[in-house]
């Protein structure tokens, strides 16, 4: 984790810990948000430069804040589900389990998800995550994305899409289409906004969200919401 997932300074550590602050301070102490914090010896900066009461990784802050974003804005709803495309270390979906209560579909290289699941294992949330495609069988269920699904070549893309986007009636991208999209052969956000909506989705996609935070700003992150 330290040398591949910790890619936030304290910068955006700082800003996604004033969103948490300021939609549920509590959870900074809670004992399943500090497990999974803590997990991997993930780099920490001080509680001073993150305005925070002790030393946090600004990775676990930035997935905080998008779980309670996203319950915020009705994306995940309470005990729902989520498919999650390009799950990392495993982060997001333990934070809306601990949020929202909510069971993720982990969607990835296969050894990815099961390092992510074992993360879940021991930090204590595995009863909130599936790796099979029948944990979202004939239920109500979100996509969500944080980068990965606009990092694929855009024969993935419309695999993923056919098999998990089409039929979701929610989902959320962050897009970094801008950065990686033309380098390996993938869709542009703009690209990508006319082929949901032909598709059917009522797409719509944005760059001044407030859960894109300082590096994505520099970046030229989008988000595409359906």
């Amino acid at each position: 984790m330290r040398e591949i997932v910790e890619t936030l300074g304290p910068v955006d550590g700082r800003y996604f810990a004033q969103l948490v602050r300021a939609w549920d301070d509590s959870l900074l102490g809670n004992e399943a948000f500090l497990r999974v914090d803590a997990w991997g010896g993930p780099l920490r900066w001080p509680g001073l430069l993150l305005g925070t009461a002790a030393s946090h990784s600004p990775t676990s802050l930035r997935y905080l804040a998008h779980a309670l974003w996203l319950r915020r804005e009705g994306v995940v709803r309470p005990q729902g589900r989520i498919i999650e495309i390009g799950v990392g270390f495993g982060g997001l979906a333990a934070m809306n389990a601990l949020v929202s209560q909510a069971t993720t579909l982990l969607v990835d290289l296969p050894q990815v998800e099961l390092a992510a699941a074992k993360m879940l294992q021991e930090t204590g949330v595995d009863e909130f995550c599936r790796t099979r495609d029948d944990a979202v069988e004939n239920a109500d269920y979100c996509v969500v994305s944080n980068y990965a699904f606009t990092e694929l070549a855009a024969d993935v893309q419309a695999e993923y899409f056919d098999r998990y986007i089409r039929h979701a009636p929610r989902g959320v991208i962050i897009s970094n289409a801008n950065v990686f999209g033309r380098s390996i052969g993938g869709r542009s956000d703009e690209e990508l906004l006319s082929w949901f909506q032909r598709e059917g989705l009522s797409a719509t996609f944005e760059r001044s969200c407030e859960i894109l935070g300082p590096a994505d700003r520099l970046c030229q992150v989008g988000l595409i919401r359906w």
